[in-house]
């Protein structure tokens, strides 16, 4: 499977409300996550308990949307475009692009950068 099939289907998982499922599928269990230049979650379990505590509190999703997608030597990238109500957020709008990097068909590194 080449990395451009690797995205489609990561996407796709995403896309289909199986967030969970992609993470333990194409993420490493040693991967970093990072937001806002922090590193908001070490390894796979640190970084699913933090997607299910987020998506606790989701009153209403209301638009995910791919803007475009990139692939290069062992990196990924998907603009998205985002919409949902949350319990404690409130009404979010926002643009995100999400950059992955592979090692050996596995996800090491995600960085969001997003505007809200």
């Amino acid at each position: 499977m080449t990395l451009q099939e690797k995205l489609n289907e990561l996407n796709n998982m995403i896309l289909n409300d199986e967030i969970l499922q992609s993470m333990d599928k194409y993420y490493h269990p040693n991967f970093i996550l990072i937001e806002k230049n922090d590193v908001v979650a070490e390894g796979l379990q640190a970084a699913n308990d933090r997607e299910s505590s987020v998506f606790e509190g989701v009153k209403a999703w209301l638009k995910s949307e791919i803007k475009s997608t990139a692939v290069g030597d062992n990196v990924t990238m998907t603009e998205w475009r985002l919409e949902y109500k949350h319990q404690a957020f409130g009404h979010k709008k926002l643009d995100q692009v999400a950059v992955q990097h592979w090692k050996n068909g596995k996800i090491m590194s995600d960085r969001f950068y997003a505007l809200y």
